[in-house]
């Protein structure tokens, strides 16, 4: 069977090449095992600016101008929650920082000039400072209704990928009954035992949650101090996450259970009760920056990873910029070269 691009790895990666191929018009086919991947667990909060030192992240205003829409054209929006930040202040002095951060450039927008002392049930004597055009994306509900309309469309391979399989030819690649002029790797940490890219300094980065039921909580925005304060509905609340990039098992831990269950109490003087407790591995960069293009010695393949915990913002836009850069052979930023590690 003839395919225009092969994809392997459905997280938001995956997904997103999917959109950006599918708006030109260029046939795919996706293998994924189904196993948990880092996108179907992850919060899904967007948000362009780093809360820890009130910066705009990298390409900021570009992530939040191109990337957002692209939710809200999915299932009419259904799985986009758009929602406020609230940014716990730890000290008086976090709130003059705030007020200076205001000028920095990318950030104007995003940062209200207003403080707020008190928000519904939280504990935060220093107050809070808001961050607007933010919310999270529902990422386990946007994956599984793209997969169903893949599978509907004989676009989608429930497989573990078998890299021995794979044949490079003249023209494209051969995998099984398929063949195409191009295949994308979209693996997240998977990417280690991939031959043909696993010298790329990709870091497995584990993070774990807990789901809560507090009611009378009744929060409508995110909460930002140790940890984030997610709104699911129905009294129900996501609190994380830790990040570790040393660890002896991607398991959840009853330590890291019971550190995010202090962490939620320090804000929180109310009963709750702990209804799930999960982890993820996030795939990242030393750098701080993804990776996306070609394989220097093999054209016909390429990967799009390292999007860390921000890869809501990043998979649309990544997504873009590859397929115009295959199709247009369109320019990618140095910063996101793959040839920045694998430079030959």
């Amino acid at each position: 069977m003839q395919r225009d691009v092969l994809i392997v790895g459905f997280g938001l990666a995956g997904w997103a090449l999917t959109e950006a191929l599918s708006k030109q018009g260029i046939s795919f086919v996706v293998f994924d095992p189904l196993k948990r991947s880092s996108s179907s667990v992850a919060t899904g909060i967007y948000n362009p600016v780093v809360l820890k030192r009130f910066t705009a992240v990298s390409h900021a205003q570009e992530l939040m101008d191109f990337s957002i829409p692209y939710y809200a054209n999915i299932a009419n929006g259904d799985f986009q929650h758009p929602m406020s930040i609230y940014r716990v202040f730890s000290k008086a002095a976090e709130q003059n920082n705030w007020m200076e951060a205001l000028d920095r450039p990318g950030l104007g927008p995003y940062l209200a000039s207003d403080i707020h002392n008190i928000y519904n049930n939280i504990a935060a004597p220093h107050g809070f400072g808001e961050v607007l055009h933010t919310g999270r994306i529902d990422t386990n509900g946007l994956l599984t209704h793209a997969r169903k309309k893949l599978t509907q469309n004989d676009s989608f391979v429930q497989e573990q990928f078998d890299y021995d399989t794979l044949k490079i030819a003249n023209e494209g690649v051969v995998y099984k009954q398929w063949s195409a002029r191009h295949i994308v790797f979209a693996e997240g940490v998977g990417i280690k035992h991939n031959p043909w890219f696993a010298t790329l300094p990709i870091v497995s980065n584990k993070g774990e949650w807990i789901e809560v039921l507090c009611n009378g909580l009744e929060l409508s925005q995110i909460i930002k101090g140790s940890v984030f304060i997610v709104p699911l509905g129905d009294d129900r609340y996501r609190v994380g996450a830790t990040y570790s990039r040393t660890f002896e098992s991607p398991a959840p831990t009853a330590e890291n259970k019971a550190w995010l269950m202090d962490q939620f109490k320090k804000y929180v003087n109310l009963p709750f009760e702990v209804l799930f407790h999960g982890a993820g591995l996030r795939p990242t960069v030393p750098d701080r920056r993804p990776i996306v293009g070609r394989h220097p010695k093999f054209p016909f393949l390429s990967c799009i990873n390292g999007l860390g915990s921000r890869g809501v913002l990043w998979a649309p836009f990544l997504a873009d910029l590859l397929v115009k850069h295959l199709y247009a052979n369109t320019f990618l930023p140095d910063e996101l070269k793959i040839r920045r590690f694998m430079g030959l």
